[in-house]
């Protein structure tokens, strides 16, 4: 950055030094490297930076000391920027004004700022980064959502697009850069995503029940990390990023989680919990503990570093493929590693665990779950380590009972849609 300091502002006997202007560089979306500048009102208040148009830093001072002296460096009073001048230092994490307000009252990760930004980046600002931000009406935002419709986009992706504008504008309403937020009452898109097809019991029962090592190709490491997701519901980096001292003799302690992009670091919903285990999966894990020590279970080097999520979801794929369904039908179903999340749901809920305690094991968060199911209750511990147990028993018969799993599917609906109540479903008819 670079700075030409020549003024100053007296506030309420303080004496402020400011910098007539300040230059930065930035990137466009069009991936263009741009010298922008702040400049600071009479009141020693920073105003929005502004692009200079210029791509080196000794052009863009030249231009900034010429509008200095014609007087049209600093705005108007009253001047309404554009989307792109707001949107400067948005979702930078440790720049952002609203970030570091709600990362006082809220456990905000930097991947939610990451995503945010790169939302910010290749979405919005291309459509709204030229309008001033008082022109941004109801009207052009649904032409906005309406473009991407049209572009074939799944709603879910639309809003989260949508998600994120309207937290700016938000912002903007409560900053008084705008007079009021116009797509305050504008609500989101139907969800339109296809039902999701989860793997069946009987699959998981060719995958890990029986002879592991011809099904996972003798790869212990994926074959062990598949099953502890599968019989846990934990996310994937939740599953490499535990180590060995988190292994118990009837549980472990789930407390971290682990990615190749923001490394080792707490979990999603920052929750601290154990997880009960069948015998022969805290035997697997022993197998990998002897190897690794207490460092990180799923590791090729002893521990020091997890193997990639990629690499074990490959795997699962082969694996998959080796148990005969193909490549195809596992695109379709959309068979990934998260998959397991969805198949550890429904056993629980056709084992007879309520909504509210599934989402207590499952570590699931909604505005509708109350405090008091936040932890495991000790009925629940058993409850689940049951349904575990059953999963690990070999096939005996090949019946199946399509009214308790229509039930179960359609809890599973609960879960991920969370306006629709437990008590709205039917009564399980006693067999």
């Amino acid at each position: 950055m670079y700075s030409v300091m020549t003024s100053f502002s007296q506030n309420g006997g303080f004496m402020k030094i400011h910098n007539d202007f300040t230059l930065y560089y930035r990137v466009v979306p069009s991936g263009k490297r741009v010298v922008y500048y702040y400049a600071y009102d009479e009141d020693g208040k920073r105003l929005y930076g502004k692009s200079t148009g210029e791509v080196t830093l000794t052009a863009a001072r030249l231009k900034c000391n010429r509008l200095l002296k014609e007087g049209t460096l600093v705005p108007k009073r009253g001047y309404i920027p554009t989307f792109a001048e707001y949107a400067v230092d948005w979702w930078d994490w440790e720049k952002c004004e609203y970030l570091k307000k709600r990362r006082k009252r809220s456990n905000l990760t930097k991947k939610y700022a990451d995503n945010s930004k790169w939302i910010m980046n290749k979405v919005l600002l291309p459509y709204f980064g030229k309008m001033r931000m008082d022109k941004i009406t109801q009207e052009v935002v649904e032409a906005f959502v309406d473009s991407y419709i049209q572009k074939g986009y799944k709603h879910n992706t639309i809003n989260c697009n949508f998600s994120i504008l309207k937290t700016m504008l938000i912002e903007a309403e409560e900053r008084k850069v705008i007079a009021h937020n116009p797509i305050m009452k504008m609500g989101k898109l139907i969800n339109n995503r296809k039902e999701i097809e989860i793997i069946t019991r009987d699959e998981f029962k060719k995958l890990f029940v029986g002879d592991w090592m011809k099904v996972w190709d003798n790869d212990r490491i994926a074959y062990t990390a598949n099953k502890l997701a599968a019989l846990t519901g934990m996310r994937a980096a939740e599953v490499m990023g535990l180590k060995g001292c988190y292994v118990y003799d009837e549980h472990i302690y789930l407390c971290m989680q682990y990615d190749t992009k923001y490394g080792y670091r707490p979990t999603k919903t920052k929750d601290k919990c154990n997880i009960p285990l069948p015998a022969s999966m805290i035997a697997d894990l022993n197998e990998l503990k002897k190897i690794n020590g207490d460092g990180f279970l799923f590791s090729t080097d002893g521990g020091a570093k997890p193997v990639s999520k990629l690499t074990v979801y490959l795997k699962f794929h082969k694996a998959l493929m080796n148990i005969g369904i193909p490549k195809e039908q596992i695109a379709e179903r959309k068979l990934h590693l998260h998959a397991w999340r969805h198949f550890f749901n429904t056993e629980l809920l056709k084992g007879g665990l309520s909504v509210k305690q599934t989402q207590a094991i499952t570590r699931h968060r909604s505005e509708q779950m109350t405090d008091r199911y936040a932890h495991f209750e000790p009925s629940d511990f058993i409850k689940a380590k049951e349904v575990q147990e059953a999963l690990l028993q070999p096939n005996t018969t090949h019946t199946t009972d399509k009214p308790k799993d229509s039930i179960a599917e359609r809890r599973i609906s609960v879960l991920h849609f969370p306006g629709i109540r437990e008590t709205d479903l039917p009564e399980r008819k006693q067999a």
